[in-house]
């Protein structure tokens, strides 16, 4: 079973932390605080990775309480060994792109024939989306 941790550093809404791996440095960004009428939200990293979450938790800034842990919860190896063998069935399919990386190249094969969209339906990432939903086109690798 793996874990994703979520480490907040109050007080802060962005930070760069280094946290020393042998003779390495491990840079980390706490990114996402925010200041608003409701109150403050602390900078945040979120990983499941063991080696980053043992460097973070062996840090001074963590014995000190700067860095402490907003949320932790339990991965199931099962579920990305089904989100593999989804995307794995869909791979077969004429209209998955898995070379699709970006916004940019999203756009192109919309564009491009047999589909043709318009560029002014394609200004957005949520009108792509949704375009290539409609067509039953799937990006895999675009996140």
């Amino acid at each position: 079973m793996k874990k994703r941790v979520t480490y907040e550093i109050k007080g802060q809404i962005e930070r760069s932390c280094y946290f020393r791996v042998g003779k390495a440095l491990l840079r980390v960004d706490f990114t996402g605080g925010a200041i608003n009428s409701a109150g403050m939200m602390p900078a945040f990293y979120t990983t499941d990775n063991p080696l980053y979450q043992k460097a973070i938790e062996d840090s001074e800034q963590f014995r000190r309480g700067e860095i402490t842990i907003g949320n932790s919860e339990q991965i199931s190896e099962e579920k990305d060994n089904a989100e593999l063998s989804i995307k794995g069935a869909t791979a077969d399919s004429g209209n998955t792109y898995t070379e699709v990386t970006n916004v940019q190249q999203a756009r192109t094969v919309l564009m491009s024939e047999p589909y043709s969209i318009p560029l002014s339906e394609l200004q957005n990432k949520n009108a792509i989306r949704a375009k290539a939903a409609e067509c039953g086109i799937l990006f895999p690798n675009w996140l």
